[in-house]
């Protein structure tokens, strides 16, 4: 694996967010409560899951984690917000007062360090926290939203120990899935993107984020035929976009019923979403000067 990547999304899309993880990584590991993988379906596809159950709390991912590591592309943590809660109650049953949340964040920094030394990408799902005002000291602090983790620092400082941390967003300003990754300068949220290849807001999708940073996110056997067809009809989508009026239905449809009408339709409308965020990805790699100089 020439590049490894750690990264947080979060949001209340909770399908979208698994759901782009699932089309990143088919192959991966996921680590998850029962039932967070049913969405899969949509994409008719059945991923590797563990499950978590019980008071399985950072412990069981750390070793996890370290366990998984290198063999399997990716380890994929969905809904951590959930299992952190179960990890602070197992702090406060151990330590009282701040000093449960010394441990938490202890256990925290741990599971990150086991993160950063896998062979694997590691990938944490999260619900969102909004931005918020608290009173301390007899003054108002501003807190900006956030992955929804317990602490008053954690939920600022895990986004800084990773690689990419996009929000997701209700956009339907585009066609597709009316959910973006949204990880430009915001004032309100925290969120960025180190591997600095995507617009402030793009299409739910990992793995083209990922191949425009220069990462190979190689497919599963049994959907490796899908590339040819992603970067052929990502092509004739940007021919198309060079009309005034691009007709970006005509080619999906000529798409889904000559090259992908031996596939499954679920996986042909894979294949055409890819194709699609492959597009518009390249649209803003070829733009980049053109909309620096627009800002000013």
């Amino acid at each position: 694996m020439s590049k490894k990547v750690v990264g947080i999304t979060y949001g209340e899309a909770k399908t979208g967010k698994t759901l782009a993880a699932v089309r990143a990584f088919p192959d991966a590991l996921f680590v998850a409560p029962p039932g967070a993988l049913l969405c899969a379906n949509w994409l008719d596809w059945k991923p590797n899951v563990l499950d978590v159950t019980g008071r399985q709390g950072f412990k069981f991912l750390t070793e996890t984690v370290k366990k998984a590591s290198g063999k399997f592309p990716a380890i994929i943590i969905d809904d951590f917000s959930l299992i952190a809660d179960v990890e602070l109650e197992l702090c406060k049953a151990q330590a009282s007062g701040f000093a449960a949340f010394d441990l938490f964040n202890q256990r925290t920094y741990q599971l990150i360090r086991a993160a950063r030394e896998a062979k694997s990408h590691v990938f944490f799902t999260c619900h969102v926290q909004a931005p918020r005002e608290v009173k301390k000291d007899n003054n108002n602090r501003y807190i900006p939203g956030a992955p929804l983790i317990p602490g008053w620092q954690m939920p600022a400082k895990f986004p800084a120990m990773v690689d990419f941390c996009a929000r997701v967003i209700h956009d339907t300003s585009t066609p597709g899935w009316p959910y973006k990754y949204a990880t430009g300068p915001d004032e309100h949220y925290v969120q960025g993107d180190r591997l600095a290849v995507l617009p402030v807001m793009f299409p739910l999708n990992l793995r083209e984020a990922m191949l425009a940073a220069g990462i190979d996110v190689p497919r599963p056997e049994a959907l490796a035929w899908m590339d040819e067809h992603v970067e052929g009809i990502s092509k004739l989508l940007s021919a198309a976009s060079e009309a005034k009026r691009p007709d970006y239905k005509k080619v999906m449809a000529h798409a889904a019923s000559s090259y992908l009408a031996d596939h499954s339709p679920r996986h042909a409308r894979w294949v055409l979403a890819d194709a699609m965020d492959r597009m518009v990805l390249r649209q803003h790699t070829d733009n980049l000067i053109a909309d620096f100089i627009g800002n000013y």
